[in-house]
């Protein structure tokens, strides 16, 4: 954590909410957000005196969301949606979150010196610019996002970055799995991690004085090993500017400050020369992976942030169904899925299947299927890896699945 320097006088919290964002985010996972525990998330910085969230509230998907939103303080600030056609027949969606929320967090900086620390809880990569500004202005920058959908390039202009499916929600199956760990004896220390621990030492005094003791940094560096494996099991990258904010989670304030604060680096190089970890550098950036990691899978990270499903709800889509078409369409996507020799089902897939069903244009039903995501009842499957004949070469692809805990998909199988 890079402190903003907030003086006596500027404790006061913003908290900014691209609702939109954050909530077809978590409902990849069949997950919703939870205003009270996104308020209580940003009150562990101060007092929150200026708290929004932005959306097109007239979106059928958002359109109930408001008053909750109110009830827990959040002022619902209503974003202008446009829609338009494309050349071929594609429907596309462009709003303006990022602009309105940007500007609001350079208005209240200017308007309310009382405001230290603006939390914005978005994972959107557009939001980059806005960060790096506030920063400048000697603001403390909190970034809330979900661990699957965050922008790298983001996260790593952050002072502080929380992942609300870890940090500000957790799952109640992680939180119960996670023993509490009574004081650990003297372990002796294996041999390449001391090794690390020594040459760890040896690269963070030649900038300056070190107080610390070998067996100590052996357990930073323990904790730096759990992070990459936490993070690369999950399938997430990460970076390494990332591993000095995460250890400051992980590590009692005064010890981070001591033994780990600005030295992430050389630990990790550390790591990296005794082999206990990979440290990769592109575009740029320098990247941590799990040692026995296969050289495919290293040659670029993709934490760019997954696109999220989107619609045009002028148009034809899921809400304007009957409750017959709509077990209709879910039958025939679960009856395809489950055709002999069908192990998974692509975007357009799905549409080729809807197609003879709703009976609509081909630009019509993708819209659909969009806003089947939109509304929970398909949700993001496995991501797979093709192969191109001309090429030769691999690419990812994202699958689609019903969501069986979806009440629509429940009665229409039969499930409850």
């Amino acid at each position: 954590m890079r402190d903003g320097g907030n003086g006596p006088g500027h404790d006061d919290v913003a908290l900014l909410v691209d609702w939109e964002n954050l909530k077809f985010s978590l409902m990849q996972r069949n997950r919703r957000p939870n205003v009270t525990a996104l308020r209580e998330a940003a009150e562990r910085f101060g007092r929150v005196a200026y708290a929004r969230a932005y959306a097109d509230w007239m979106d059928p998907v958002q359109a109930g969301d408001p008053a909750s939103l109110y009830t827990a303080g959040l002022e619902p600030v209503y974003v202008l949606t446009r829609r338009y056609t494309t050349a071929e027949g594609e429907a596309r969606i462009q709003n303006s979150v990022d602009v309105k929320l940007a500007v609001d967090c350079v208005e209240a900086s200017h308007l309310y010196p009382n405001i230290g620390t603006f939390v914005i809880a978005s994972g959107d990569h557009s939001f980059f610019h806005v960060v790096m500004l506030l920063r400048a202005r000697g603001k403390r920058v909190v970034v809330i996002g979900v661990s699957w959908a965050t922008s790298a390039q983001l996260v790593q202009q952050a002072d502080v970055v929380l992942y609300y499916d870890l940090d500000v929600e957790p799952e109640v199956d992680r939180a119960a799995a996670t023993p509490v760990r009574e004081p650990a004896a003297v372990e002796k220390i294996e041999p390449r991690l001391a090794a690390a621990a020594a040459r760890a030492l040896e690269l963070a005094q030649a900038k300056g004085p070190v107080s610390a003791e070998p067996r100590e940094v052996a357990e930073v560096l323990k904790q730096i090993l759990a992070i990459v494996e936490d993070f690369r099991t999950n399938g997430r990258d990460l970076p390494l500017s990332l591993v000095g904010q995460e250890l400051q989670k992980r590590m009692p304030q005064a010890d981070f400050q001591r033994l780990a604060r600005g030295r992430a680096g050389d630990f990790a190089r550390a790591l990296h020369e005794s082999g206990l970890l990979m440290m990769v550098n592109a575009d740029f950036t320098d990247w941590l992976f799990l040692p026995n990691e296969r050289t495919e899978a290293i040659e670029r990270p993709r934490n760019v942030g997954q696109e999220l499903a989107k619609y045009d709800y002028a148009k034809f889509n899921y809400n304007d169904l009957t409750e017959e078409q709509r077990r209709a369409v879910i039958v025939a996507i679960h009856d395809e899925r489950n055709k002999p020799g069908v192990g998974w089902l692509t975007f357009n897939r799905i549409v080729d299947t809807l197609k003879p069903v709703v009976r609509r244009e081909e630009s019509d039903v993708k819209n659909l299927v969009n806003s089947m995501l939109s509304w929970g009842v398909l949700r993001v499957g496995e991501e797979r890896t093709g192969h191109s004949p001309e090429t030769g070469q691999t690419y990812q692809y994202k699958t689609f699945e019903l969501d069986l805990q979806n009440p629509d998909v429940r009665r229409a199988l039969h499930l409850e």
